[in-house]
């Protein structure tokens, strides 16, 4: 039967209705998505190279425009979408050829970026993508376009991204296709600073450029140029996993960074007050608990270095500026290989000429890391160095040198072998620290002589232990620190506290040192920063300072050599009268060492039972000193001397000294001084005294002497003349025999007892001078002056004793020459003019003899007084 024929506009409005009815009749199956989930994922996970799920549930759309959603889409661990519209176009779709007409994201995250929201729709072969999201919790938004690759061709590709907030931009220009992706890729950043969140990096702009390709097994990253501020890098990066094992070669390069640009971090605000709540309600479920106990550092976490991974890194920077120095030449070559990373150098300049330089190699057996390798250190100007790391601007040790095993096992570093040369010294020992948190930490080291010993922790910028150092005799620890120095004893040394050190500061609690018989105790500390400066309050036993004093006697060849000044510049000693510093002058031109001054500013406070320095102890000792610039002040020194109570105070400097004293109620007779050939036996000593001298050398010191000062003894005895004895033979004068054995009685020797003795003095360069020494004594007394010439070591005093008798004359005594071992003379003039009066020829006579006897004739006085006289061996009278 032939057909009927039909308009062709029917016809497809049949077709139509054809089609319709038939989609109708599917549209149950077709709207229940879940039955293609598996076609979904897995032709997904083969377009995305990455496993895609799709936990939700899968709807189709039909009406008014065909659907499919997909809800809870995932991609290994990288992509998690809330829903997933994708907009499928009609026509193509009744055809039997499902095409892409629209996609949407509606929520979720994707790597960094959340809140994602985007919208792509295409038109014939080009596509547009728009959207918004937040990265790092800034607000972005997402501008792509492109076209649609075919098999063999691709297309071209251009995107963006942009931060309003932080005025930052990222783009990519390039093509795309089945092989992958190849183009330019830029990077815009106002504040590296503020981009990241980070006070701790520059607040500077950044610009990045380089070529970018990805394929399926490759990404390279060429022609990178990054300009921070002024800072350019430079570099390239090479990832391929194309065969076994994957490749990396990762170069970079950086002329300079300054760190130093870095913005300072804004106070935080002080906290709103608020009345104290009764009672605290629990927190919200969901909220953040702060952790019981910090984290264990990273490098204790099991971890394994890749075996399929050979990996080349290659990292320099020319210079690095921080806190205020340059550090140079910092470079970093790495090499991974079967699941070994060799570690052919690490290293750079430091500041103070100095550098820094550790080689090794790293395993992960079972999962845990080991390093072995070798650290190298040298400064040539160390104080430079250590005032760079906050560490204190000490001139000395002026030199360091380090070598040392570094080893990392069993979540323990440490540094072995360990050789630290400080100028002439050297110490040997080893460092240990744990991957625990705080970090334990151990060292042992000694010098020669010496063992030093520390086991604490460091955390949260803290470091804290017990210390000790130990020596089996302080006079060899005192020669290894001070070369040029030999203490006269000896004895074990013994030195232990309780360490804390932070923000370069030294703290020692519960100190204890012994050395010898000497024991201290208290506290100490030692502020590093800027000029050091060491705080302390010590306690003491007897401490008797004779074992540590210099000895005498020792050689040439173990003198120190003379040392370079360093430090802050003492001013120039004052002008010395040549004169005072005489060849034959007994004090020494060598100038005194005190550089040590100049070493730390101090605060110390000192208590001890006694103090004793040869004959002298002072008792219940309690003194503070200062030192601050070069100048040593002792503010404050009581105590008990001799009985008495002390109290003094001085300063002392590079050139000058000061010292004022108080002492009352001193007993004599526990030293019984000399001078002269007479001796204090005892009494009860008072006086005061307020001392100035200027100089670099004891000769100067004394040269320059001035000040003045009084005493006053009460209650005593003098040894060398007895007043008592020539007061009775004065009273019985009769004859030359009576006269000799007054001189005998009186100045060969004996004792008086005296009520008191006193005078004061004077001082000017270095002649001290007194004028007004007084004796009230048992049988009469004495007054006299006297001079010491300090720079000569010479004495001059002449002294008149006055018997009790009635009308006795005056006994003159001279002291003249060396202060150790002056010459004794006896003055009679006034004896002599007295005898005179008294009838000479009578008493020199023998009785009974007249004058037209046959006796001898008539002696004069003069001449009998020193032929009297002569026979002590003394000068001749005037």
């Amino acid at each position: 039967m032939p057909r009927l024929p039909v308009a062709k506009p029917v016809a497809i409005a049949a077709a139509i209705a054809a089609g319709g009815l038939a989609l109708v009749l599917a549209a149950p199956v077709l709207m229940d998505g879940n039955v293609w989930r598996g076609r979904i994922e897995a032709e997904a996970s083969a377009l995305m190279g990455r496993k895609v799920t799709v936990a939700g549930p899968i709807t189709l759309r039909i009406l008014p425009s065909p659907a499919v959603t997909l809800a809870a889409v995932g991609v290994e661990n990288v992509v998690a979408l809330d829903r997933v519209r994708l907009g499928l176009s009609l026509g193509a779709l009744l055809a039997g050829r499902p095409e892409l007409s629209d996609v949407s994201v509606e929520g979720g995250r994707a790597g960094p970026v959340d809140g994602l929201n985007l919208r792509a729709s295409a038109v014939k072969d080009s596509f547009t993508v728009s959207g918004n999201g937040r990265l790092w919790g800034k607000p972005i938004t997402l501008e792509a376009s492109g076209s649609r690759p075919t098999a063999n061709e691709t297309a071209p590709l251009k995107a963006a991204l942009a931060m309003p907030s932080l005025e930052s931009a990222a783009g990519f220009e390039g093509r795309f296709g089945k092989g992958g992706l190849d183009g330019k890729i830029e990077v815009s950043l106002a504040s590296l600073a503020r981009a990241a969140g980070s006070a701790q990096l520059p607040d500077s702009p950044l610009s990045a450029q380089a070529g970018l390709r990805l394929t399926p097994d490759e990404v390279e990253v060429s022609d990178l140029g990054v300009i921070l501020g002024e800072s350019t890098i430079t570099g390239s990066v090479v990832a391929s996993r194309s065969g076994s094992p994957a490749l990396m070669d990762v170069t970079l390069r950086a002329d300079s960074f300054d760190l130093d640009a870095r913005k300072t971090p804004a106070a935080p605000r002080p906290a709103a007050s608020q009345a104290p709540a009764t009672s605290a309600a629990p927190p919200p479920a969901g909220t953040p608990q702060p952790p019981s106990a910090a984290p264990a550092p990273a490098a204790s976490q099991p971890f394994e270095l890749p075996p399929d991974l050979a990996a080349n890194l290659d990292l320099g920077i020319g210079r690095l500026i921080w806190r205020g120095e340059t550090v140079s030449n910092i470079q970093l070559n790495a090499l991974l290989d079967g699941g070994r990373l060799t570690l052919s150098q690490a290293s750079a300049r430091l500041p103070g000429t100095g550098m820094v330089k550790l080689t090794g190699a790293m395993t992960t057996p079972e999962g845990r890391p080991r390093f072995e390798g070798e650290l190298k250190a040298e400064s040539r100007n160390l104080p430079v160095l250590r005032a760079w790391l906050g560490l204190g601007g000490s001139p000395t040790p002026a030199k360091a040198r380090l070598e040392g095993k570094v080893r990392l096992a069993d979540n323990r570093l440490s540094l072995n072998a360990l050789t630290l040369d400080l100028d002439e010294r050297r110490v040997t020992g080893m460092i240990g620290a744990g991957m625990a948190w705080p970090v334990p930490v151990k060292a042992e080291l000694g010098l020669p002589g010496l063992a030093l010993g520390f086991d604490g922790s460091w955390g949260d910028g803290r470091l804290a232990g017990n210390a000790s150092l130990r020596a089996a005799g302080f006079a060899q620890a005192m020669r290894t620190l001070a070369p040029g120095y030999r203490p006269r004893g000896n004895g074990e040394l013994s030195i232990t506290g309780r360490v804390e050190a932070s923000s370069g500061q030294l703290a020692i609690d519960e100190f204890q040192a012994r050395a010898g018989e000497a024991i201290l105790g208290g506290k100490a500390t030692l502020a590093l920063e800027g000029r050091p400066r060491l705080t302390a309050s010590l306690s003491g036993n007897a401490i008797a300072l004779d074992p540590f004093l210099p000895a005498e006697g020792k050689d040439k060849a173990d003198e120190p050599k003379p040392r370079r000044r360093t430090g802050y510049a003492a001013p120039p000693p004052p002008p010395v009268i040549p004169a005072a510093l005489s060849p034959d002058g007994a004090w020494s031109r060598t100038p005194l060492d005190l550089g040590w001054l100049q070493a730390l500013d101090a605060d110390l406070g000192l208590e001890a039972k006694s103090v004793s320095l040869e004959r002298w102890r002072l008792d219940q000792v309690r003194a503070h000193l200062g030192l601050a610039r070069g100048v040593l002040d002792l503010d404050r020194l009581s105590g008990r001397l001799l009985g008495g109570e002390l109290a003094a105070a001085g300063r002392m400097a590079a050139n000058a000294m000061t010292l004022s004293a108080t002492l009352k109620d001193a007993d004599l007779a526990q030293i019984r001084p000399a001078a002269g050939g007479l001796r204090l036996e005892k009494g009860r000593m008072g006086g005061e005294m307020r001392l100035a001298a200027a100089g670099t050398s004891p000769a100067a010191l004394a040269a320059s002497l001035s000040g003045n000062g009084k005493v006053l003894v009460a209650d005593g005895e003098v040894s060398g003349f007895d007043l008592a004895a020539m007061d009775a033979r004065m009273r019985n004068m009769e004859n030359l025999g009576s006269l000799l054995g007054l001189v005998q009685a009186g100045l060969s020797g004996g004792s008086s007892r005296f009520s008191s003795l006193s005078g004061t003095f004077t001082a000017e360069k270095g002649i001290v001078a007194s004028r007004d020494l007084a004796l009230v004594a048992e049988g009469g007394g004495a007054t006299g002056i006297a001079t010491i010439d300090l720079p000569k070591d010479t004495i001059s005093s002449r002294i008149a004793f006055r018997l009790a008798a009635p009308d006795a004359p005056a006994l003159g005594l001279r002291l003249e020459g060396p202060l150790a071992a002056p010459v004794k003379a006896v003055d009679i003039n006034d004896l002599q003019r007295w005898l005179v009066e008294k009838g000479l020829g009578k008493a020199l006579n023998p009785k009974g003899a007249g004058e037209n006897s046959d006796a001898p004739r008539k002696l004069k006085a003069g001449d009998a007084l020193r032929g009297l006289f002569s026979a002590f061996g003394k000068k001749k009278a005037e």
